[in-house]
């Protein structure tokens, strides 16, 4: 992996979000340039800005490989391009294909509160399903209340103490991701911190759903949250105070009930946007950035340290119109590789691509094309490399969580 070659620019993650144009990302004081691989800096980095992605690789446990089976909510309010429908048959069997004697996993998305008892229902089956195909089972645990109960905690934290029950005797469901992106409250349909009280929901949600799977003796479930890595075009100190108000809200309570801490990173399609020239973008380090400012600068305003597993719970490469299959295949490639090549460094303990399949092959922008498959269950030239890089790099046996 080349150091210091990544040349960046932000242009498509505003305009996905309806924001303004988006500034270049400073990796440093000086504006946008490329990162430094210089020591970590010594003096505070207030809001998280310099590059950190400094040490050399170190090996580890080997990454735990997944991915989303299910369609990709479109940012915003809601969906407005039609989807194409899902065909069960053909999606278990790419699943096979990639999991292929590998520990794998896959992320089910968009559990919402304001789906109540339907909703556990429903997710019940789908995870029995993956279950009897040999998959470990990891949930989205959405928050996204209806509106007469936006804000209300009380309401929310008993819902997650039923999501623990319900879910606790299929022990194939191992992971449970406590709400969705709560720094970012300009999307409603894909991340909770658009609702209020958004923050005290992730660290009551999280406490209680821990204190649920000890009280039951769940031992298979982890519980965790997630965050967006610099989806803050707007407000670039926005994820500094998301991060110090966990730390001020939830403190050591937060985090002596979090198994593991998730990052949603989208290098090539959101931040960063937009890779100049091409033929030499470095995918694997801009998700070294992404990562290693995660764990050094952002974690450690609300407490945590290297001793918190950190998932990459969402990464993926859209193509699409103006977006080459070729560079998603390379894309792909490099992250995995990346991940594996530090997951000692920075204690990465899974992988999760977005996602399985596009939402619709024919649809007007890249949020509708993330899949390895187009919408015809035809593979993408990333689908293979992502198969190899599990078969290469990935977890042997299902291990012992």
């Amino acid at each position: 992996m080349r150091r210091g070659v990544l040349t960046c620019v932000v242009v498509l993650a505003a305009a996905a979000l309806g924001a303004p144009a988006a500034r270049a990302i400073p990796w440093d004081k000086g504006g946008a340039v490329p990162p430094s691989r210089t020591p970590a800096p010594s003096r505070p980095d207030p809001t998280c800005l310099q590059s950190y992605a400094n040490e050399p690789p170190r090996g580890g446990p080997r990454v735990r490989f997944g991915i989303g089976p299910r369609l990709a909510g479109e940012s915003g309010t809601g969906q407005t391009v039609p989807t194409v429908a899902e065909d069960p048959g053909k999606r278990d069997v790419a699943l096979r294909r990639l999991q292929d004697g590998r520990f794998f996993a896959v992320r089910l998305n968009r559990l919402f509160m304001a789906d109540g008892e339907a909703g556990i229902r429903q997710f019940q089956a789908l995870a029995r399903h993956f279950a009897r195909l040999g998959l470990d089972v990891e949930l989205q645990v959405r928050y996204h209340p209806a509106p007469a109960d936006d804000g209300n905690i009380a309401k929310w934290v008993a819902y997650v103490r039923r999501v623990v029950r319900a879910f606790g005797p299929i022990r194939r469901v191992t992971g449970l991701q406590i709400t969705n992106e709560v720094n970012i409250a300009v999307s409603p349909n894909t991340s909770d911190g658009a609702y209020r009280r958004a923050v005290q929901a992730l660290v009551e949600g999280v406490v209680a759903a821990k204190r649920e799977s000890r009280r039951l003796r769940y031992d298979h479930q982890r519980i965790g949250f997630n965050y967006a890595w610099r989806f803050d075009f707007i407000d670039p100190q926005s994820d500094t105070r998301f991060w110090q108000a966990l730390g001020s809200r939830g403190g050591r309570r937060l985090r002596s009930h979090t198994d593991w801490v998730g990052v949603d990173i989208y290098p090539g399609t959101f931040v960063p946007g937009v890779f100049v020239p091409a033929p030499i973008a470095d995918f694997g380090d801009a998700l070294l950035e992404g990562i290693a400012q995660t764990r050094e600068c952002f974690m450690p305003k609300a407490g945590f340290t290297r001793r918190t597993p950190l998932r990459i719970e969402e990464i993926g490469y859209a193509t699409g119109p103006g977006r080459s299959e070729r560079d998603q295949a390379t894309a792909t490639a490099a992250f995995a590789r990346a991940a594996h090549r530090y997951r000692g460094t920075y204690n990465i303990s899974d992988f999760r691509f977005f996602g399985l399949r596009d939402n619709n092959s024919q649809g007007p922008t890249f949020q509708q094309y993330f899949g390895l498959l187009r919408d015809d269950y035809s593979e993408k030239p990333a689908f293979d490399v992502y198969r190899r890089a599990i078969a290469r790099y990935g977890a042997r046996v299902r291990e012992k969580l």
